[in-house]
């Protein structure tokens, strides 16, 4: 009896403090004037960093935090901070730096959701965040385990991030989809604002140093509209902001007297967004070679069919494979007549120099024809990590 007395009264300390200790957070986080939280399928550590930029032009002292390719840390100078991680990512990272960041006089925060899983989604805004904005940059079909196989129900779990009595913006255009996120806004008290990319020119887009993408750079203006920040500042803003490890960028470089053309297209792993960003460097690049690498992690099967009949639809010269489920990827592609470069951790170039892995990649183009090479599906598998030091190292010299 002694001891069950004794546990029972360390759970009622351990709850009290629990509860002090969510009450004093929510001092810190509340004394932040302006939070923002991101969400999304594609774009949102872009958005996020554009969103920070557009604060800080806007004389805001603002932090920010992508969980993108690689998370980061937005200080308000501008610059990029590691995440200290001990151990694997949790959610509980965003309520300890939402913490760090009051306690260093944050005026504005923008933090890209960490979640997938609508549940935590959901927990990170109404328990951690209770933002004042919220951005939903686009649904489309991706994480359908989690989020639901339709984009109905895709828009449904990812509007459980729409603040309260707030503001919500989207670069969403499809009606049907604007409709379930403008029932959900007014649900919660929160106003819709779309940000419709065919307000960005081509022009807009010049000075960006990545391949930047109309919609994005809408949420930012729309941003920057509410904010009261004229159009041509926080446009220089976002063009003067660090890009995302991921974002995708265009590298002029050239490999044994070959011009080459490299599009990192690794963050990009859905479907429609892949089909508009391939066809968008058919146009800008026409007469170049197209091979596509197919980068297949073994955490990740339900994609790998996805991108290789897609290879095939958007008539991709030759189709390389790194990663995993080669095989898989060989059946899809002989099924229509094609065969596949297989250079991943099944085949004999699994090991190999990123060098190797390049020649053997272009291994079918005529010599001096020039190639764009477009990598895409996931980010993290030993052939493309080589591949992408072998374009820094290029691009440097």
């Amino acid at each position: 009896m002694g001891v069950f007395l004794l546990y029972a009264g360390l759970v009622v300390l351990h709850s009290a403090w629990a509860v002090a200790d969510e009450r004093r957070f929510g001092q810190h986080r509340d004394a932040i004037p302006w939070r923002v939280h991101v969400n999304g399928i594609r774009g949102k550590s872009t958005v996020t960093r554009y969103l920070a930029a557009v604060f800080r032009a806007a004389g805001w002292h603002t932090f920010g935090k992508t969980t993108g390719s690689a998370a980061r840390v937005l200080t308000p100078s501008g610059a990029d901070a590691d995440v200290d991680r001990r151990g694997y990512p949790d959610v509980g990272e965003q309520v300890r730096l939402l913490r760090a960041f009051a306690r260093q006089g944050a005026e504005a925060v923008v933090m890209e959701c960490m979640a997938v899983n609508p549940l935590y989604a959901r927990w990170l805004e109404e328990r951690v965040v209770q933002s004042h904005v919220g951005v939903i940059t686009n649904v489309r079909i991706d994480h359908t385990d989690y989020l639901g196989d339709t984009l109905e129900a895709i828009a449904g779990s990812l509007a459980l991030t729409i603040p309260r009595n707030g503001v919500v913006i989207t670069a969403e255009q499809r009606p049907a989809l604007l409709t379930i996120l403008q029932h959900n806004a007014q649900r919660r008290g929160s106003r819709l604002i779309h940000a419709c990319g065919d307000t960005v020119s081509t022009a807009d887009l010049r000075g960006f140093t990545h391949f930047a993408i109309e919609d994005n750079v809408a949420i930012g203006l729309a941003m920057a509209e509410l904010l009261g920040l004229p159009r041509p500042l926080a446009l220089a803003a976002m063009q003067a902001a660090p890009p995302d490890p991921g974002a995708m960028r265009l590298q002029a470089l050239h490999w044994r007297e070959r011009p080459l053309v490299w599009a990192n297209l690794f963050a990009v792993n859905d479907r429609e967004s892949f089909v508009d960003l391939s066809q968008r460097l058919r146009v800008l690049h026409p007469g170049h070679r197209r091979i596509v690498i197919l980068n297949n992690r073994l955490d990740r099967p339900t994609r790998v069919e996805l991108f290789s009949t897609l290879a095939i639809e958007l008539e991709m010269d030759d189709i390389v494979s790194f990663g995993d489920y080669e095989e898989t990827v060989n059946q899809c592609c002989r099924r229509q007549g094609r065969d596949v470069i297989n250079l991943g951790n099944d085949s004999p170039f699994r090991n190999s120099d990123a060098g190797t892995l390049l020649d053997a990649a272009l291994g079918a183009a005529p010599p001096g024809q020039p190639v764009l090479l477009i990598g895409t599906v996931n980010i993290h598998t030993p052939q493309a990590e080589a591949l992408l030091q072998l374009f820094e190292d290029l691009e440097a010299q």
